[in-house]
């Protein structure tokens, strides 16, 4: 995201404490009567017909442009099917009808109604903000990474989600919940960057739909769509935020494991091995032992035996890469894993 934008989102969350509330005693910049009806009828404001329709206008564009900013985050499936966006729909529907009978009603009609109206600030505000982050590359950036990680690791966190305790830090836990490791390329993960920039939109969000008066109606109270359009929006970003600090947390332990593992690789003598009973250890161990091989291939790099010391060492792990030895044979398991991944740039075979 542009600095600009990020100044933006910042700036307003501080402009919005200093905006008087919508249901205040102060008297909107237009209209003909105080927001709280209060005021006697000759302290009310006088408005002309063009300081009117310069106000619908801006109404109108702020309602396309909120419209707009939620039809772009339902472009993304992730966001359209979660939770966060249910009833967007329906939202959508009901602020067209308020932009139809804005475009509709007559120029004095709209100056009688003017105090039910949000106020102009906040209207450029809405325009302002909700066009820069529908247009903003890096925002969109973010998105689709979120959306991308959550494809490739649905169907696994949901199945992690089932599990009734997570132990993620004690991998020989009995409820160690097996993280989503990117093996090729671990350190391949949303940077503090990202959720920088998702956190910051989901907050100038947030700020925006407390500052717009929940109720709009002139005879009959109305639940304020622009407002409920803003809302789903921010919780939208906030999964946004969610589903890349879940993929982070993952990523950051599963490239701390597979050092760790490598380490095993050339200094341990197989006594983890032993010691980790619940296969979740030598099976990262032949996912990594695999990427290595490939990269070191693809790189040139010579690998000598150890395809071959791979392959025999594939007849302890079934399609899924999860081990199906028995205890006994977890130490040559380990032994043959440990022979490829040293193959790896030797001089020669390693047995």
């Amino acid at each position: 995201m542009t600095r600009k934008t990020l100044i933006l989102l910042v700036a307003i969350g501080f402009l919005l404490f200093v905006l008087p509330a919508p249901n205040s005693a102060q008297e909107r910049q237009v209209g003909s009567r105080t927001a709280t009806g209060t005021k006697p009828q000759n302290t009310r404001a006088v408005v002309d017909a063009v300081e009117a329709e310069k106000l619908r206008s801006e109404m109108i564009l702020a309602y396309e442009e909120t419209e707009a900013l939620i039809k772009f985050l339902a472009g993304f499936s992730f966001l359209r099917e979660s939770t966060a966006m249910n009833g967007y729909e329906t939202a959508l529907q009901k602020l067209e009808v308020e932009r139809k009978r804005v475009e509709q009603i007559s120029i004095s009609e709209f100056i009688v109604q003017a105090d039910n109206w949000p106020n102009p600030k906040l209207l450029d505000q809405m325009i302002e903000v909700s066009r820069n982050i529908r247009t903003d590359t890096k925002f969109r950036e973010v998105v689709r990474k979120a959306e991308q990680y959550s494809q490739l690791t649905g169907q696994s966190r949901e199945t992690s989600s089932r599990k009734s305790s997570n132990s993620r830090s004690v991998i020989a836990a009995p409820a160690y919940i097996a993280p989503i490791c990117n093996f090729d390329d671990p350190s391949n993960y949303p940077s503090g960057t990202d959720l920088a920039i998702s956190n910051g939109v989901a907050l100038g969000l947030h700020a925006l739909a407390d500052a717009l008066p929940g109720i709009i109606g002139f005879l009959v109270a109305l639940d304020n769509p622009a407002r409920t359009i803003l809302v789903i929006a921010a919780y939208a970003v906030d999964q946004v935020t969610n589903a890349l600090s879940a993929v982070a947390a993952d990523a950051e332990y599963c490239e701390a494991m597979i050092l760790y593992i490598e380490d095993n690789l050339v200094h341990d003598e197989g006594h983890v091995a032993l010691l980790i009973t619940n296969d979740f250890y030598l099976s990262y161990m032949y996912r990594t032992v695999k990427s290595a091989l490939s990269k070191a291939t693809g790189k040139s790099i010579p690998t000598n035996c150890g395809s071959t010391r791979l392959t025999e060492a594939a007849a302890f792990f079934d399609a899924s890469d999860s081990y199906i030895g028995t205890g006994a044979q977890r130490m040559t398991a380990f032994q043959k894993l440990r022979a490829a991944y040293q193959n790896i740039g030797a001089a020669a075979c390693v047995q």
